[in-house]
This record gives structure tokens, sequence and C-alpha cells, in this order.
């Protein structure tokens, strides 16, 4: 049959940690085989790892290809620009502003970050560099690997907006000031940069199409 099939995502990576411990990782997606469509990966102060998705397909696809201890299928109202983010889904409301991006991700031409074999050098040798000086640390962040259902992955970044405010509150609770996501969630193979951020990106799956409805 050749090369398996490989999925493509185009939108935003949304993430941030606050003061209670809760860390979220929000997709917020343009295109995709779904359709635009949005996420939240949520890991509790207490480390269970939550699925938050809109509707019964996105919890299968999302849930399929990552690690979860519980998925709630649950309603979602999401605004969001280049630099702001406003949530929510269930019992979670959360926002979110960022900064200007960061000019060494706009370096690389578009046919470079487009690249799954650049991902793979981006990944093997500027990833260390680009956490120390960008990411203000990056352990465990990579951008080319295997979930845990097997699906295999490249992260193509377009660019990087640290968070600048944020705010979240579940079931009504304040959860503090916005902080680092750590520890690490565990979702997949990579974790989020430690500092808040908005990520523009490209995801490519290769393997996921079995968690997706028939005809999708």
């Amino acid at each position: 049959m050749g090369r398996r099939a490989r999925i493509i995502l185009e939108g935003t990576i949304a993430a941030a940690g606050f003061a209670s411990g809760d860390r979220f990782v929000v997709g917020l997606w343009d295109e995709g085989p779904l359709g635009a469509m949005a996420d939240v990966m949520w890991a509790g102060r207490d480390g269970a790892r939550t699925l938050l998705a809109p509707s019964e397909p996105v919890a299968a696809f999302v849930g399929g290809v990552y690690d979860f201890d519980a998925v709630a299928v649950t309603p979602f109202e999401v605004h969001h620009s280049e630099t702001s983010l406003a949530l929510r889904a269930g019992p979670l409301e959360l926002d979110l502003g960022a900064g200007p991006a960061r000019r060494l991700f706009a370096l690389r031409p578009r046919f470079l970050r487009r690249s799954t074999t650049w991902v793979r050098v981006e990944d093997a040798l500027l990833r260390p560099l680009v956490g120390g000086l960008v990411l203000r640390g990056a352990a465990g962040v990579r951008a080319y690997g295997r979930a845990p259902s097997g699906v295999r992955e490249w992260y193509r970044i377009d660019s990087y907006r640290p968070v600048v405010r944020g705010a979240a509150r579940l079931d009504g609770a304040d959860l503090g000031p916005v902080g680092p996501l750590e520890p690490p969630a565990r979702f997949g193979f990579s974790e989020f940069p430690r500092a808040p951020a908005f990520v523009r990106c490209s995801p490519v799956l290769e393997g996921a199409e079995r968690f997706l409805p028939e005809g999708a």
C-alpha cells in the first residue's frame, strides 16, 4: 500500500499552567479532517489527564491518538485571535493573551517549515539551542516522534508567542496566577514548552486515520 495515510492540521496550540497545579493545552484547529475544531488537554493538580472535547468525533480522534485517564464531551464556546483566547468548555473558563511573535521562528522560509525532513533535523540538532535561548527550558519538548497510540507525528512550527496574561476558573473557582506547565503532563511523546505560549503550527499525523469516523 506504500506510505501510510497522513493527516494534516492547521492552527494554534495555546497552553498555560496555573498556581493551582492545573495545566491546559488547547488545540485551536482551523483546518483538519473534522473541519474547524477545538480540544482541551487538561492535566490536573493530582496528575489526572482529561480530554475535553466538543463532540464525539473529536473525542474519538484526539482521545485515540493521545493518552488520557478520562474523556468528556461537553459544550464549547471559543473566541480566539493570533494573540488572545477566551474559552468555555464544561467546568473550565480560560482566558489567555500573548505578546509579539519571537523573530527566530520566522527566519526559516516556508518551504523548510513545511518539510517533514527538516522537522527531524530541527528536532535532532536545533531543539536544544532553541529550548535554551527562546523557550526558557524545553525538557521533554520534541518536534518529531510517536504518540502512545503508535501514530507518527511531525510538528511543523510557524510562530511562537509567549503568554503575557492569563486567568482560569474551574467550576467557578479561581486557579490563581498563570505560570509554567510543570510537572510534565504526559499526553504524548512530547511536552509543551514549560513557558506558557501560543504556537502556530501544522502537525502531520501518520497512522491516525483509524480514529476518524467513517467518511471523514
